[in-house]
């Protein structure tokens, strides 16, 4: 009879201290694999160059490692275009590379995450060979549709709808098939097609297949892509829109977050909930009004938050940002965990962005704000773009800068790569920015990035949160957890701030705060006291994370005073 009552009783107890999900406390860090580290020097990153340096992912907290696809594929959309989902491309290694990456950083305590790719495949994957040929069961796994009408030599696609690449008709014409299969990207990438609850079962089986080697969840790109209006009507043009890419003059409502779309993106849920103990997780890379970016969430499933990619420039102000934080943690759905994106490899790297001088301030925002941060490879050093010429650009839509090898030390290649060529040049300023100068400099980029890192563990069971802004330049939040209160303060002025921190709105503000992290070009040192009620010189796209003292050692008293009579009665009648 007791032991109920003792479980009933000690329950709140041990739910606060209960630790969240892993997807929650983790640092999700994307590894772009052709440029990460190549071990055999043809100048392609590889499995095995990832498998190299898993110790420098576990040092700077990394808990997640999230890969770009490493499928089997023509390159056409390097990558993104997979011609086999049960494969890896040569140029990564073999299969029993990827088995000793998995079995590598699970030893180290780190997850990993494939780039599933459920929108199209290549037209180069036996299932689009055998549809166009009316095989079974692949025959409607593509979208298809007979032309809207012919004209002598002339075949009209069937509406309007446009490719989100290139701005012409998102409809290809099949001599074979004599059809037209859909393309929302590029035309060597046809649509699969959701309606069919065969192609949905076989793309299960390709996420099984990877799941039971050993990854726990996907990065899971377009989905808001997968299915399209049963009645394939034209979408309406935007009236004066004046964009060079014809794509953005159409109003996308029949193409994209479609009632389909959630219904397949649930059934994956549920597969993982049924056959995986609900161990695994999807984070999915969606582009949608609120109203439709929330039926993206799930128990285990959540988008992507891309409003600091999106709208976080050198220009903007401090009120800016706060309505951007403010916005986001209030329109998520109640219980919902937040995440946080800064850059990735189709955007322009945050310190090209924002400025070379803003590397640690920003990683003070991706890393301390509630919620699972996501970064991608070369943010702890502050990579910039690298300048790719002319005759050496190889992606469709000029994102190459972005990807270009990560710089590991100060030699040959930046360490990428003992080949004479590496298949993107190495960015020129290597020789200064790289892991292992930064290693020996308490200042650098790596080293703040460390220490965010550490902090940022004490505050990963709490979401709560307080921002203010000082003027237009200033931003401020506040975290709490622990027993512990932290102030991470921002200048995006690319100007001197004098400001007294007393006259924001922020609520309980000590008298004295303590500087414990400050960016490298601060104007303070760690442990340098800071008086609120007076002027403190906040330099240009710098930031400080400071700490006022525990007051509530009370709370710990009360942990250790109990955790004495719990573990007895449990240890005597559990």
């Amino acid at each position: 009879m007791l032991r109920p009552l003792v479980l009933l009783l000690c329950y709140p107890f041990l739910a606060a201290f209960a630790e969240p999900d892993w997807w929650k406390t983790s640092i999700l860090y994307q590894i772009y694999p052709r440029s990460y580290a190549d071990s055999n020097g043809d100048g392609d990153g590889d499995l095995n160059g990832i498998r190299q340096h898993v110790e420098h992912l576990k040092s700077i907290g990394v808990g997640i490692v999230w890969l770009s696809p490493i499928y089997n594929s023509p390159w056409q959309d390097m990558g993104y275009d997979i011609s086999d989902y049960k494969s890896v491309h040569p140029k990564f290694g073999t299969l029993e590379d990827a088995k000793a990456l998995i079995q590598k950083l699970h030893s180290e305590g780190i997850k990993i995450f494939m780039d599933l790719v459920p929108n199209h495949s290549s037209i180069e994957h036996p299932w689009f060979n055998a549809s166009r040929h009316g095989q079974e069961p692949e025959r409607d796994y593509y979208v298809w549709k007979d032309p809207k009408d012919r004209k002598g030599d002339d075949i009209f696609p069937p509406n309007n709808w446009l490719s989100a690449f290139d701005g012409d008709s998102a409809w290809e014409y099949d001599e074979i098939r004599k059809q037209f299969y859909l393309h929302h990207f590029g035309k060597y990438q046809a649509d699969l097609n959701y309606s069919n609850p065969k192609l949905v079962e076989a793309m299960k089986d390709n996420m099984r297949f990877w799941l039971d080697l050993g990854v726990d969840g996907f990065r899971v790109d377009t989905p808001g892509f997968l299915a399209e209006h049963p009645d394939f009507p034209d979408e309406p043009w935007i009236e004066n829109c004046t964009s060079s890419l014809k794509y953005n003059c159409l109003e996308h409502i029949y193409t994209t977050n479609q009632p389909r779309t959630y219904e397949v993106l649930h059934q994956f849920q549920e597969m993982l909930e049924k056959e995986y103990n609900s161990d695994k997780y999807m984070i999915l890379e969606v582009f949608a009004p609120w109203d439709q970016w929330k039926g993206y969430y799930g128990p285990l499933m959540a988008p992507f938050n891309f409003l600091l990619v999106n709208d976080l420039w050198k220009d903007t102000n401090a009120k800016k940002l706060q309505s951007i934080v403010s916005d986001y943690m209030t329109n998520i759905p109640k219980g919902i965990w937040p995440n946080w994106v800064l850059g990735n490899h189709d955007n322009t790297r945050v310190a090209t962005r924002m400025g070379v001088d803003a590397v640690d301030a920003t990683n003070m925002l991706i890393l301390l704000l509630p919620g699972t941060s996501i970064n991608y490879q070369g943010e702890e050093i502050g990579m910039e773009d690298g300048h790719v010429r002319k005759y050496e650009i190889l992606d469709c839509c000029n994102r190459d800068p972005q990807r270009t090898p990560m710089q590991w030390t100060s030699g040959t290649n930046a360490g990428f790569s003992t080949g004479n060529k590496t298949w993107l040049p190495v960015n020129s300023n290597y020789w200064n920015i790289n892991v292992e100068t930064q290693s020996h400099d308490s200042k650098s980029h790596l080293s703040t990035y460390k220490r965010l890192a550490k902090l940022r563990k004490s505050l990963v069971h709490s979401t709560d949160l307080e921002t203010a802004t000082i003027g237009d330049s200033v931003f401020i939040f506040k975290r709490q957890n622990e027993g512990k209160t932290y102030y991470v303060i921002v200048n995006l002025n690319n100007q001197d701030e004098y400001t007294v921190l007393s006259s924001s709105s922020l609520k309980n503000l000590p008298a004295k705060l303590i500087v414990y992290i400050p960016s490298d070009n601060a104007a303070y040192a760690a442990g340098d006291s800071l008086d609120t009620s007076s002027k403190i010189t906040l330099r240009p796209r710098s930031g400080i994370v400071a700490s006022k003292a525990s007051t509530s050692g009370a709370i710990a008293s009360w942990v250790l005073a109990w955790s004495f009579p719990v573990f007895f009665i449990f240890g005597f009648y559990y």
